[in-house]
């Protein structure tokens, strides 16, 4: 019966785009899918439940059309188009060409949402675009999004292809976990859409710090073309792995155009890795929400490794470093994403961010550190080194300081003042460069060389900070 009744909406939908299908119009395809969703962070897999709107197991039955909506001031969704959903979850759907930031809804008979999705851009008029498949993962996302608009974010000024990049499976399928009620539910998504934004003004503001004057909506724009590739990736459902490398060099990419080079993009990662972070921590201080707690900060420090480990390999390529420099440093590079990546506890994540930075400046024995090797360091100026080496710890002690000064001032556990919090932010990861950029002068005796080796410093210890 369920099925005579999807193939009956398949007929209907039908006459009804025949109709009223336009030149103007592009066609999305995409599915409903019964999965928690596709970018992982770790081995760990905690199973989702359907219900509530955030997809899981049951979704495809569920589903029987899909509606695209525009989002409005307060989170408001003005109904775009509608399509009706095959009973093996796929599903086509004209929207107006040029249109961004879509919220993609499967319902059910009864109208209730199933799963929903973020469509970044419907392209061009008269071509075809595919949409993220619909499963936890994307639902969670388009939630937040909707949140975000609800508490105040301007959609427009929104980057919808980060939020995506921020929010994984792990994630997605942690969120229902100990949920004992839909308003339970809720209000994890409201902290999520608090951390999402306080990380998107952070990271501008740490761009603005140093240097590059860039914003959100135009990040976003030109993310786009990474987020489309994803998108036909994942509906084509092969090589996802690589679909999201590929997605993730490209956000460098776009980020670079910008005006900011890999170590403007750690700083910036850095800078909204803690916003986020201390974001979730505050808010979902509730023991049954600690299982999403630790999803998220093992993701944000999944995002801090990849900018961390680009910006140490572009410094050392940048400056020529030897080749038993480059490939010391893209070892340690390497290690810090595989450790992560594996980590099933954040406490696991703190440990490798701990073990890249002893491995890059900090380890007892600097000689043996990328550091060490860069500037040739001996027995004759292993002190002066050591000393610039200490200074940065030093350093990087008040930045810890100072970021949680910012935070206790701007987060609490019923709301966050995401401005005032990625000020806060912005304003101690500059005084925290300062003060490592100044051991210029005590490695000048180094030449050229001075002016690296203080970047490479920065990175080793300005990452995954406040933990």
């Amino acid at each position: 019966m369920a099925a005579m009744k999807k193939q009956l909406w398949v007929a209907v939908a039908t006459l009804v785009l025949a109709a009223c299908g336009g030149s103007d119009n592009v066609q999305v395809r995409g599915k409903v899918t019964d999965q928690d969703g596709t970018q992982k962070q770790d081995i760990q897999n905690v199973r989702a439940f359907a219900g509530e709107g955030l997809g899981g197991s049951g979704s495809v039955s569920a589903a029987s059309k899909v509606r695209a909506s525009s989002v409005g001031p307060n989170g408001s969704l003005t109904l775009v188009s509608e399509a009706a959903v095959s009973a093996q979850g796929s599903y086509t759907i004209e929207v107006p060409a040029g249109q961004e930031r879509l919220v993609l809804q499967a319902v059910d008979s009864s109208g209730a949402v199933v799963a929903s999705a973020l469509l970044d851009a419907s392209g061009e008029v008269g071509s075809s675009t595919a949409a993220p498949p619909m499963d936890s993962e994307s639902s969670l996302e388009a939630e937040v999004f909707t949140q975000m608009v609800v508490d105040g974010a301007q959609a427009a000024q929104t980057d919808t292809v980060d939020l995506r990049a921020r929010i994984n499976a792990n994630m997605a399928a942690a969120a229902k976990q100990g949920a004992s009620s839909a308003e339970t539910i809720k209000a994890r998504v409201k902290a999520l859409a608090e951390a999402v934004r306080a990380a998107q003004e952070a990271e501008v503001r740490a761009y603005s710090k140093a240097g590059v004057q860039t914003s959100q909506s135009a990040l976003f724009s030109a993310e786009l073309s990474a987020s489309a590739k994803l998108n036909a990736a994942l509906d084509a459902g092969t090589g996802v792995e690589a679909a999201y490398q590929e997605f993730y060099t490209e956000l460098a990419a776009a980020a670079e155009k910008q005006g900011a080079q890999a170590q403007e993009q750690a700083q910036g990662e850095s800078s909204a890795s803690v916003a986020f972070r201390a974001t979730v921590k505050a808010r979902l201080s509730a023991q049954d929400a600690q299982p999403l707690v630790d999803a998220s900060l093992r993701a944000a420090a999944s995002a801090e490794a990849r900018t961390s480990g680009a910006a140490l390999t572009a410094i050392l390529q940048a400056s020529a470093a030897a080749s038993e420099t480059s490939t010391q440093a893209g070892t340690a590079a390497t290690a810090l994403h595989s450790s992560v990546s594996a980590s099933t506890t954040t406490a696991a994540a703190v440990q490798a961010f701990q073990s890249f930075s002893a491995s890059v400046a900090t380890g007892a024995d600097v000689k043996s550190t990328v550091l060490g090797s860069y500037l040739g360091v001996n027995v004759t100026n292993q002190l002066v080194v050591s000393g610039a080496v200490q200074a940065t710890v030093t350093a990087a002690a008040t930045l810890d300081a100072a970021l949680d000064t910012a935070v206790k001032a701007a987060v609490t556990s019923s709301q966050t003042d995401t401005t005032k919090l990625a000020t806060g932010i912005a304003d101690a990861y500059a005084a925290y460069a300062t003060a490592v950029k100044a051991q210029s002068t005590a490695l000048a005796a180094f030449g050229t060389k001075a002016t690296p080796a203080v970047d490479i410093l920065l990175v080793a210890e300005g990452s995954f900070r406040l933990q």
